[in-house]
């Protein structure tokens, strides 16, 4: 390609193009959300045409764009506007911000807040129905925790949604009474009874972009509910979606993705329909992933399945024979092994040789499963910013797994020796590839620790792959989309300085989406 066509061309950076065949440039040439030029400064500025848009740099790091392989994209927006617990350091302060928001709401409106982490705080227990109904005494409310597969409820809540001891996946104590906590599929009937309306969605879709932009993420691959879709389509003919989406369909939508013959990639540059998402066991933070050694904090606990064995692997087995790509949650060795084991008997039957099956998260793997992923070719999609929030000697994931099983945790250094293709994901807590990439680098535990160019790989060329789309993006390269984004510190020069790194500017189609200055933070 030539780049004398170009509309516009950045120069004076570090371009890390992530390509092998050129990985370094200093600038590069974009026209019509393409890259048509690659090389040294003067080559680019030479040949570029008058009137084309110019970029200085400034010398700084271009990365190709980050693509978040794990998300709730549109869930993450529309939870940026209720309130959000994320940074609660307490117990006290969490349900301090519910109460001031109860004060500011009308009598009996429900009161939503998400993002409470119990693993930070000095009493490190859930928040339960007593606790809200203390707080919000006026309001059914529901504070979901970080993780997404539990929430607390009061007692407004419980009767609204009509609830009781006999209701699935809802805690009681030993009286019998509800405690208030939800888990997993009890988590969807708050989930569905505060559903946002259309107007809503749309704004909360909104802040999910330019929040994605500040962080350099340029693609997303999305696990939301079957009407997302519409609201993405919607934003995408009307010119405001702004951001990729690899949007993976419920698992419930088998039957009706299947029926129209969808196979993984259709759709535009901007919004493609992907694979089907579909959990196999819960989390680790809400003590309901299944592991085959009890949780440290809850002797006897050895987590959940949320099918039986026979249904699961039948889903598994459909879902390949029609020619879907599959994301998989599992988190426990017992629910990788189920994992595996269903993927390995549905390619048996109808062997397909680039399927790109997922297993999500991937927690807590043994060599052999890694062999297994290996041998089968299943991708790890895993979630650094988890050992940053949760890691180390004083965090989550020590209280829940003691010692031994926290230090092989995570293992993304023992993925890549075993040759698994592996790409990261935010799930959204937080999302921020950097804050993933530093988690990576600086794991606390050799099993843990990868370099910067392993980490920034994840995020950008195995992570194109992940969604088929490895034509299109993941590299700085002639011919494909340009999606990138500048740093204030080099990561590969100097990783130390790595937590100090700052996304400078996000282009998308060779659009400048966001830039950093004193108004938003630089």
């Amino acid at each position: 390609m030539d780049s004398r066509c170009a509309d516009a061309i950045f120069y004076n950076g570090d371009i890390y193009t992530m390509d092998r065949e050129r990985p370094l440039v200093r600038a590069l040439a974009v026209s019509d959300g393409r890259i048509v030029g690659l090389g040294g400064m003067d080559e680019i500025k030479r040949v570029a045409p008058r009137g084309c848009e110019r970029h200085d740099l400034g010398g700084k790091v271009v990365l190709p764009g980050f693509i978040d392989c794990h998300t709730h994209f549109l869930q993450m927006g529309l939870d940026s506007m209720g309130v959000d617990l994320s940074q609660a350091r307490s117990r006290d302060e969490a349900l301090g911000a519910m109460r001031a928001a109860s004060q500011k709401t009308p009598e009996g409106e429900w009161i939503v807040a998400t993002s409470w982490k119990e693993s930070g705080w000095e009493d490190a227990r859930f928040i339960t129905r007593k606790d809200l109904d203390e707080c919000c005494p006026r309001h059914p409310s529901v504070a979901h925790r970080v993780c997404g597969h539990l929430s607390s409820v009061n007692t407004l809540a419980i009767k609204e949604l009509g609830i009781d001891g006999r209701t699935p996946e809802v805690d009681v104590d030993s009286s019998g009474n509800l405690t208030g906590i939800l888990r997993e599929s009890a988590v969807v009937i708050a989930r569905d009874a505060t559903a946002p309306t259309r107007a809503k969605r749309m704004k909360g879709l909104a802040l999910a972009v330019k929040k994605a932009h500040s962080l350099g993420v340029t693609s997303v691959q999305d696990n939301g509910q079957s009407e997302d879709f519409g609201i993405y389509r919607e934003a995408e003919a009307a010119g405001r979606l702004k951001i990729r989406i690899w949007f993976n369909m419920p698992v419930k939508d088998l039957d009706h993705v299947s029926a129209l013959s969808i196979t993984p990639g259709i759709g535009s540059e901007w919004l493609r329909l992907g694979g089907l998402k579909m959990f196999c066991d819960g989390a680790l933070g809400a003590r309901s992933a299944a592991v085959s050694e009890a949780y440290a904090d809850d002797p006897g606990n050895i987590g959940m399945f949320v099918y039986d064995e026979r249904e699961f692997g039948d889903i598994v087995s459909r879902a390949n024979e029609r020619g879907l790509q599959l994301a998989i949650h599992a988190i426990g060795d017992k629910g990788i092994g189920r994992t595996i084991a269903a993927l390995d008997m549905a390619l048996h039957q109808y062997p397909r040789k680039d399927h790109r099956h997922r297993i999500e998260h991937l927690e807590l793997p043994s060599r052999s499963h890694l062999s297994m992923m290996r041998k089968l070719r299943v991708i790890a999609s895993m979630q650094p910013n988890f050992v940053g929030e949760w890691g180390g000697t004083n965090g989550m994931y020590l209280s829940r797994l003691g010692p031994e099983r926290t230090a092989r945790n995570n293992p993304f250094k023992e993925v890549l020796r075993a040759r698994v293709r592996m790409v990261f994901g935010s799930d959204c807590m937080p999302m921020s590839p950097v804050y993933g990439i530093t988690s990576a680098v600086n794991a606390p535990y050799a099993s843990q620790k990868i370099s910067v160019e392993e980490a920034v790989c994840a995020y950008t060329r195995d992570a194109a792959f992940a969604s088929f789309e490895e034509s299109l993006k993941g590299t700085i390269s002639e011919g494909k989309l340009a999606d990138f984004l500048v740093l204030s510190e080099d990561p590969f020069g100097n990783p130390v300085r790595l937590s100090h790194a700052k996304v400078l500017k996000t282009v998308v189609g060779g659009k400048m989406m966001y830039e950093r200055n004193v108004v938003n933070g630089g």
